[in-house]
């Protein structure tokens, strides 16, 4: 992957600006550097050639940061679509920035979810215009960027002031849809559910869902019971129905702060959630399940895939109906989250938290956007 380097008029946007701050910002690029991290240093000069790409700049000086930057040889491998052009990259880049200073070596149950800057109406549609989420894990020792068509991994972590970049072996991908996720992790049995009940072009639209799909091995073992519904069509439909929140996003981080407390499902019924030394369980009516993959991200929403049918026809109109009128009120709030969603950090060792703060001397500096093109200028020689 090429980027144009013609960035001398950079020089005409600068400001007078207090030395610590290009100091800083003089260190991160030498930083960026010593990491082998040229292609993204390039891409940020390209992305500097927006607004929207201004504005992203700016955030790395706003307050504490996380960046997850592909090294070199992912840049090589990254579809043209998505870095063809200055504002295409921009989208990518804002979902390589996390705020909050995310270090790899704390742990959190399951999965660590964090808020990305990645806003974009082509590519995102959440419930109160939120911005999407990315999603890792520690498996096996090796911190994992999850839902990725490319294994992609961290490879090297540093810390510049308030800024913490992880390398990751491939460009992050974006969430596909809820028809992509479902392929992908071969929900066919489900698949087939939702489109016989004309809901999977419904949920594929909304703003905001979160889904619980039975694997395929759970449809079969629950076949009999499915069966006895016959040609009841709204029976059916009704357990799909709950397994799904209509209008919000929960995360399993949300469902281990939900402490056994009921959401509503799309049919009106509760749904609650308990975390064990087992594992997560969610449970409709008198039927339980068990999470076997949390936190599978998608464009609208989150799917997490369950290892048993909630086999509850019942339904609840008037609660179902008021439940999304009040995730609609909600997701109208305006939050800033800074660190992992859903969950309060349990550091590995003294200092190793995630949080949405930093007490570098750094961290504080106001990064005049200006001096931030000059310096990376600068650095490429150009």
């Amino acid at each position: 992957m090429r980027f144009s380097t013609a960035f001398s008029t950079l020089a005409l946007l600068a400001a007078p600006v207090a030395s610590q701050n290009t100091t800083f910002l003089t260190e991160l690029v030498q930083q960026l550097q010593s990491l082998g991290l040229t292609s993204f240093i390039n891409a940020s000069t390209v992305v500097n050639q927006t607004s929207t790409g201004q504005s992203l700049l700016a955030e790395l000086g706003s307050g504490p940061q996380t960046v997850f930057a592909p090294n070199n040889d992912a840049w090589a491998g990254a579809l043209p679509n998505v870095t063809s052009s200055a504002e295409s990259l921009t989208e990518l880049l804002s979902y390589h920035v996390v705020p909050g200073t995310f270090n790899t070596t704390a742990t959190y149950p399951n999965t660590t979810i964090g808020r990305t800057l990645l806003n974009s109406s082509d590519v995102v549609f959440l419930e109160g215009n939120k911005r999407q989420v990315l999603a890792w894990s520690d498996l096996s020792g090796t911190v994992t960027i999850l839902n990725q068509n490319t294994p992609n991994i961290v490879v090297n972590s540093t810390t510049v002031g308030n800024i913490t970049v992880h390398v990751t072996t491939a460009v992050i991908d974006y969430p596909g849809d809820l028809e992509a996720a479902l392929f992908a992790n071969n929900l066919t049995s489900f698949t087939s559910a939702l489109q016989n009940a004309s809901l999977l072009d419904t949920l594929n639209r909304q703003h905001g869902v979160t889904i619980f799909a039975p694997s395929d091995a759970a449809f079969a073992a629950a076949q009999q019971n499915l069966s006895a519904a016959g040609s009841n069509a709204t029976v059916l439909t009704n357990v799909l129905r709950n397994h799904v929140i209509n209008g919000t996003t929960v995360y399993s981080g949300n469902l281990i702060e939900l402490g056994g407390s009921n959401v509503t499902t799309g049919a009106g019924e509760g749904l609650s959630a308990t975390f064990n030394s087992t594992g997560g369980f969610v449970t409709v009516g008198n039927s339980t399940a068990g999470i076997t993959t949390p936190d599978i991200v998608l464009w609208n929403g989150v799917l997490h895939i369950v290892d048993s049918v909630l086999l509850d026809g019942d339904s609840d109109e008037s609660a179902a109906s008021s439940a999304v009128s009040s995730a609609n009120a909600a997701a109208t709030s305006s939050t800033t989250e800074s660190g992992p969603i859903g969950f309060t950090p349990t550091p590995t060792s003294a200092g190793n938290v995630a949080t949405g703060s930093s007490s570098s001397s750094a961290s504080s500096l106001e990064i005049p956007l200006s001096i931030f093109g000059i310096v990376l200028a600068g650095a490429l020689g150009i």
